[in-house]
């Protein structure tokens, strides 16, 4: 009995023991076909990621070229804009540039001795013949048909402020002698008293100042040339050097050439009128 107990004893150990073998055996190969399927997955989520990053890259790739051509057409459509504004711009310059003769005569006549005795006949009758070439009102006219949107919309705040202040002198010029024109108009002598155009030039040339404290408010008018010019220069600057500006030589060489004929035309027309020397002043004669 107690044999077969033994016996018993013992086939159950090497069942056991051969069952312990078994499942060890199964577990190793288990566990290499379980590391062998996540591998398997992985490898082929990692592919599947890479695939979808390459997709990615691609879609990435044609945003940054549709933002760039859209980046490059937008820059050339602005650039044509601003092109187009300087064109107009210097249109309204030259244009302006045709009463450099009436800034010639209102720098030179004596506007004190030429208000004190404006009732003379002679000195209306020699205004007269000062402003009736330019014909001011005509050019008003024509001026006031330019269209200013462009230079607004696409001009630098420095580029605007320039052609203003030239524009304002040119105007007061103008101003000035269509009143010094007109018979039997009271005038207040404090007309040509410009706080404002003086500041408008001191701030875009502060070295003008000097002269403003020595010559007064109509000083602002011998700053004409150099805003004239400066408006080119700052335009050349902003576009990067524009070439369709070729023809400004010859419109400079014309406002020089108004200068000087506004200086001979002022002193054939007094030396006929017969007025006293004083209606000009002293460093114009």
């Amino acid at each position: 009995m107690f044999e077969e107990i033994l016996k018993w004893v013992g086939s159950v150990l090497a069942s056991t023991a051969v069952f312990g073998i078994v499942v060890y055996l199964m577990r190793s190969t288990l566990t290499k076909l379980i590391g062998k399927s996540i591998e398997h997955r992985f490898d082929k989520k990692i592919e599947s990621f890479k695939a979808e990053i390459r997709g990615n890259e691609k879609e990435f790739e044609q945003i940054r070229a549709f933002m760039g051509s859209i980046r490059k057409e937008r820059d050339s459509t602005l650039q044509a804009k601003r092109f187009e504004a300087a064109e107009t711009l210097m249109r309204q310059r030259q244009f302006l540039g045709q009463f450099t003769m009436l800034v010639e005569y209102v720098k030179m006549l004596n506007m004190e001795e030429i208000l004190k005795n404006r009732n003379d006949p002679q000195i209306a009758k020699f205004i007269k013949a000062l402003t009736d070439p330019v014909d001011i009102d005509e050019k008003l006219k024509i001026y006031g048909t330019f269209d200013r949107t462009m230079t607004d919309l696409y001009l630098s705040e420095r580029i605007k402020k320039l052609f203003e202040t030239y524009q304002y002198i040119m105007l007061n010029a103008v101003m000035i002698m269509k009143i010094l024109s007109l018979p039997n108009l009271d005038i207040n002598p404090d007309l040509f008293k410009k706080d404002s155009i003086k500041n408008m030039v001191i701030e875009l040339a502060p070295l003008s100042k000097e002269g403003f404290d020595q010559f007064g408010d109509s000083y602002a008018f011998h700053w004409t040339n150099y805003f004239y010019t400066e408006i080119l220069t700052e335009l050349r600057n902003e576009l990067l050097g524009i070439t369709s500006m070729s023809k400004d030589t010859e419109a400079a060489t014309q406002l020089a050439l108004d200068s000087r004929r506004a200086q001979i035309s002022l002193h054939a027309i007094f030396e006929k009128s017969g007025l006293s020397e004083d209606l000009i002043k002293s460093d114009a004669r």
